[in-house]
């Protein structure tokens, strides 16, 4: 099910995007969905500028399209000599440690294709000055990155932008220090800034537990720091259909 597609001015972050809501009924179509996006806006920008700026996402949502990606570019070496991969947020955990971002994500797709190692830009959160490790990588993250992923928790929360955090209010910075509500509390994320240059925004989000936020999301009155989710209300959203539970489709 697709639900309308508007052209509007995202009041939060002021960049004007086509949004698209998508509904599907299942996890795994969400998923499968999800990677062509992705193969078709990298496709896209390669053609256009000989490269694709990718920025990953962590959880548990995205994993299975990243699966579905590699296999799916498997026979297709040159997509990724072409791709960069940088990440949306980081726990403050080393490369290896199971709750890494950059392990899931790399583990995953380093098993089925070849990403030439200085096409990856991982944020290197595990040392001291954090801050300046956040300052580091905002200077080498694309200007205006081609495409972000994100999941959503049943927060509300993107990145590690929480609800009520600090870093929401940051908009000097492309990234900067976060805490989270649960372990590893330390985190490195992008920021608004740099959520609003992106030239595409992705988020999927599976699972009846995020409906209230996600109905949060799409309602005409609401507060970023509430849901930062908010922030991104012109991407494109791929649900399944327990996470779309609350929505009001509009004919």
């Amino acid at each position: 099910m697709m639900m309308p597609v508007v052209s509007e001015r995202d009041r939060e972050t002021g960049r004007r995007r086509k949004q698209m809501i998508r509904v599907f009924p299942d996890f795994e179509s969400l998923s499968e969905a999800a990677a062509e996006y992705i193969l078709s806006v990298g496709r896209a920008a390669a053609k256009v500028r000989g490269r694709f700026d990718l920025v990953l996402a962590g959880g548990r949502t995205p994993r299975r399209a990243y699966e579905i990606l590699a296999e799916r570019t498997r026979d297709d070496p040159a997509f990724w000599r072409k791709t960069h991969v940088f990440w949306s947020d980081e726990r403050c955990v080393g490369p290896e440690h199971p709750d890494s971002n950059c392990r899931m994500a790399t583990c995953v797709l380093r098993e089925r294709v070849e990403i030439p190692e200085a096409n990856v830009h991982r944020i290197c959160a595990e040392g001291p000055g954090r801050a300046a490790v956040a300052a580091a990588y905002g200077r080498i993250f694309p200007a205006t990155p081609d495409l972000v992923l994100l999941g959503m928790g049943a927060d509300g929360h993107i990145a590690s932008l929480f609800p009520g955090s600090p870093a929401l209010d940051e908009h000097g910075k492309r990234f900067t220090i976060s805490e989270a509500p649960a372990e590893p509390k330390e985190r490195i994320t992008m920021t608004p800034r740099a959520l609003a240059a992106a030239r595409n925004v992705l988020v999927l989000v599976s699972g009846v537990e995020k409906a209230s936020a996600l109905a949060r999301v799409f309602s005409e009155e609401g507060d970023v720091r509430r849901t930062p989710a908010r922030l991104v209300r012109g991407a494109a959203w791929f649900l399944d259909k327990a996470a779309a539970a609350q929505l009001e489709r509009k004919e």
